[in-house]
């Protein structure tokens, strides 16, 4: 046996999937509930499960999702952390940015969110110019004795982010040197590393934020990477990144930042993956689970950002853009003073969690709201293994929101659903039609424990006709996982005008680049047969303050660069909806991404049965809106439904990870990979 496992650490569930290359299916789908205090035992008992069912020869590679860099951050639970600069610059971290975002109009919108004290701030002599040429030789004497003011302060970090580093970074290595000997044991980041592009503050701030997720972070990956490797001997284990692909502890160790958004990327990498074998080109993927709803567009290709806000922490790491929001099926329902319905973001979390779950909550979620609502079974969540206490559902609805609003226990049951599916919708409007993206032109992929249950009405309100719901949803961002590929990036700022571009030095720049990443992936032992890269540049109209990133090919000739500025015009008006072909454009950053591939999971289809019937295993009460009212649905076990079989709502899809509700006037075909296709 060969098997591959996915691991995805959520706030209420960890999910794991486990998928056998020599059967070439699944064989494995559990969840355990997580443990944000302390994480390590969780994996410790996974890795202890796993052993003990399979064998500790049987598994060959681990990826893992988790949300320790984010939680670390958003918990303030990092470390303390000091700052080298150039002097005459101590205050750049302070100062930030004018720019409030969508605080603009907000005059006590709070500021970005410190990470240490001005104090903390040490002035270095030593200055290079925007070239990158030495000004001012570096001052060690500096370091030194700032080095000392912070070891006494008790900093267990520092970062180094000196003036125009990323045109040279020879004076914050020199740095790095320095602060390596004077103090072995500590975690240095050099902003040279960890982001080696222009606009000072970002750069600053994004170092300063790795250094204080920098020593838990890293020892949590080191941590795990022992325990999975003296589990299982054979296995490879790698840590899920934000843009999407993986790499290893050694990889990610001094770059934890790319870490951040580690869990929800995997969702989106797996639905392109689902789309891919579909045939279906646009998605849009709503992964819902027990506290937040995450949200991302996929116009055939997964869209990414470089900039990213965590607590009020700007951080500028490569990312899939996703969109998230407080709305989860332990999304706390109240009634306002003014009376009004207000749901989430304030969740039950795993402990105590929604009343439904007689762990001594008795605030309504929205968990207990489907329960009322009938779209729950109470003893079918995890296959009966997790009973729910309707009756504590009922009393919490009835007690916190019905006797309150005036109004039956259904009827606030549905408001609370109503009111949390308009938050998505309203989130997901953002993500396409202020982008330019119609979303009927798009299929909806819900996932999560709780996606799939409230996707027919969210679907509804924003105009999609089509769901594809994948089997074992609430697993499935463990299972995108195994079709990720290891990711390293590397970026350089380095002005240059289009029209006077040489196409020579452009692609020696770019082939330089390519052959210092393509050699760190090979210390990570990856072949050169599995290695190839990903070129991007990041392109402006002269004078803007922004620019957009434009994939590019091997550039061979004057014709490559008229390509790419064609490219970067239709990419402006994309974005901001026009362009201006007569501006002069200058590419201002170049970036590579290494890919070493990854054998994907081989899904072997099974033929559709024209005479496939679907045989309901009962009948359930269930509620969908004032329009039907209450109405008698099916429910299916969707295990044992077959290619080919279809169902017309009301229906209810029940299995162990999530429960698909299907909506009067809907239609629901199994595929031949047992994925449940929904239609209007």
């Amino acid at each position: 046996m060969s098997m591959r496992i996915g691991i995805d650490v959520g706030g209420t569930f960890t999910d794991v999937t486990g998928f056998d290359d020599q059967l070439a299916e699944v064989v494995l789908i559990r969840k355990y509930s997580s443990n944000p205090a302390e994480p390590m035992r969780v994996m410790q008992q996974i890795a202890t499960d796993l052993a003990g069912e399979f064998g500790p020869e049987a598994v060959s590679l681990i990826l893992h999702g988790s949300t320790a860099a984010l939680n670390t951050l958003l918990e303030d639970k990092g470390v303390k952390v000091g700052l080298l600069t150039t002097a005459g610059f101590r205050d750049v971290y302070e100062i930030g940015r004018q720019w409030r975002g969508e605080e603009v109009f907000n005059i006590f919108a709070p500021p970005p969110k410190m990470l240490l004290e001005r104090r903390a701030v040490q002035e270095v002599r030593g200055r290079l110019d925007w070239s990158g040429a030495e000004v001012e030789p570096l001052n060690r004497e500096d370091i030194e004795r700032g080095v000392r003011v912070l070891l006494e302060q008790g900093v267990e970090a520092i970062a180094v982010a000196f003036l125009f580093s990323y045109a040279n970074p020879a004076h914050e290595r020199e740095a790095g040197e320095i602060i390596k000997a004077m103090a072995p044991g500590l975690f240095v980041a050099l902003s040279s590393d960890v982001n080696p592009e222009w606009r000072e503050y970002e750069r600053t701030a994004s170092t300063v934020a790795n250094c204080y997720i920098g020593p838990p972070v890293s020892h949590y990956l080191h941590n795990l990477e022992e325990l999975l490797v003296e589990t299982f001997p054979n296995c490879r284990p790698l840590m899920m990144k934000s843009d999407g692909g993986a790499g290893s502890a050694t990889m990610l160790a001094n770059k934890p930042i790319q870490t951040v958004m580690s869990g929800p990327v995997a969702g989106v990498i797996g639905s392109r993956y689902l789309g891919d074998l579909k045939g279906i080109e646009n998605l849009i993927t709503f992964d819902t689970g027990g506290t937040s709803s995450d949200m991302a567009v996929i116009p055939n290709r997964p869209l990414f950002k470089s900039e990213v806000a965590v607590g009020r922490h700007p951080l500028r790491t490569q990312t899939v853009d996703i969109d998230t929001i407080g709305a989860g099926g332990g999304s706390i329902a109240s009634v306002e003073l003014s009376g009004v319905l207000r749901v989430g973001p304030r969740s039950a979390g795993a402990w105590p969690g929604p009343a439904c779950y007689d762990r001594g909550g008795t605030e309504p979620t929205l968990t207990d709201a489907l329960v009322v609502l009938g779209h729950l079974s109470p003893s079918a969540l995890l296959q009966g293994d997790m009973r729910l206490a309707s009756d504590k559902a009922w009393q919490a609805v009835r007690d916190k929101l019905a006797t309150p609003l005036a109004m039956s226990e259904t009827e606030a049951a549905w408001g609370v659903l109503t009111v949390l599916a308009n938050n998505c919708v309203t989130a997901m409007r953002t993500i396409t039609v202020e982008r330019g993206y119609d979303p009927r032109e798009f299929v909806l992929v819900p996932f999560g424990g709780m996606g799939p249950t409230i996707a027919s009405k969210i679907a509804a309100d924003l105009g999609v006709e089509r769901l594809l719901v994948p089997r074992d949803p609430g697993t499935f961002s463990a299972w995108g996982m195994l079709v990720t590929d290891v990711h390293q990036e590397m970026s350089q700022t380095r002005l240059v005008p289009l029209d006077g571009a040489e196409p020579a030095e452009v692609e020696a720049l770019f082939a330089a680049m390519e052959e210092r990443i393509l050699a760190d992936l090979e210390r990570e032992s990856f072949p050169r047969e599995r290695l190839h890269t990903l070129r991007s540049a990041g392109m402006r109209y002269r004078g803007q303050s922004y620019e957009v990133a434009v994939p590019l090919g091997p550039i061979t000739g004057r014709a490559d660069l008229d390509q790419l500025a064609a490219r970067f015009h239709e990419a402006h008006y994309r974005r901001y909806g026009h362009m201006a072909q007569n501006e002069t454009i200058d590419i201002v950053s170049f970036k590579v991404t290494g890919v070493g591939e990854i054998n994907k999971p081989v899904l072997t289809p099974v033929a559709r049965r024209d005479d496939a019937v679907a045989e309901p295993v009962g009948h359930r009460s269930a509620y969908f809106g004032a329009e039907h009212g209450r109405l008698e649905a099916a429910v299916y076990r969707r295990s044992s439904l077959v290619p080919g079989a279809k169902v017309t709502g009301p229906a209810i899809f029940e299995e162990r990870t999530s429960t698909v509700v299907l909506y009067p006037g809907q239609v629901a075909t199994v595929d031949e990979y047992l994925n449940l296709e929904i239609e209007r």
